[in-house]
């Protein structure tokens, strides 16, 4: 016996099989393209991809010279330890010279604190500036001067920066002033040059390079030895 199917139902059987069979072409289609490439399938591949992305060997060799670059860093610094065998410099022997100066330093030192006299020359009656240099450098057999002016002519000159210990430094108010003040070179260093001088303060160190006071009024440097 046969059944005919009236024809409504005839025709949206047709159109759903006609629907079911486009839907698998596409996925077919799909799957093959991405096969064919030899890639996944879509909905396993990630949406973005590096462009640059680094193989596993290239990788492993990254860290590799990584670790041989910190490997050199720390190699440096652990060979900068000293060496206990070396044997240490033999002291310098100092000139005559040298020697000479640092007695007119010390011999100086031992006037700290003398009071301050204008024209005096004595530590028992106190000193002004250049009566308590002419009076240190007889102590070592250097003659000079009494008076600061005169002082200046005493010697050589020397550059500021290269003053020694026992050297004279001398000062003016203005550039066109005579000298006023005279004072003995302690030590230069980097923080600045030391004399030590009768002042109002009677006999002191100063950092004069460092005063507010002394320094703008620095005239000129002479070695007396």
């Amino acid at each position: 016996m046969h059944y005919f199917l009236p024809r409504s139902i005839q025709l949206a059987i047709a159109l759903a099989g006609s629907i079911l069979l486009s839907a698998c072409g596409i996925f077919s289609s799909e799957y093959n393209l991405n096969a064919s490439r030899g890639g996944r399938p879509a909905e396993d591949r990630p949406l973005y991809e590096s462009d640059n992305q680094p193989s596993a060997d290239n990788d492993t060799a990254s860290d590799e010279d990584a670790g041989e670059d910190r490997e050199l860093i720390f190699e440096d610094d652990t060979e900068t330890e000293p060496d206990n065998k070396t044997s240490e410099l033999p002291d310098i022997p100092k000139t005559e010279e040298a020697l000479l100066r640092q007695e007119a330093v010390n011999y100086a030192k031992t006037f700290m604190g003398t009071k301050y006299k204008l024209g005096g020359t004595t530590p028992r009656g106190g000193f002004d500036c250049s009566g308590f240099t002419s009076y240190v450098m007889k102590k070592v057999d250097v003659a000079i001067s009494r008076t600061s002016q005169a002082q200046e002519n005493n010697g050589k000159k020397v550059r500021l920066k290269k003053v020694q210990p026992g050297d004279l430094i001398f000062y003016r108010r203005s550039p066109l002033g005579k000298v006023f003040h005279v004072s003995l070179v302690v030590a230069n260093k980097e923080d600045g040059i030391y004399v030590i001088h009768s002042t109002s303060r009677g006999v002191v160190i100063d950092n004069v390079t460092k005063s507010s006071y002394w320094s703008p009024k620095i005239s000129s440097a002479r070695s007396v030895f």
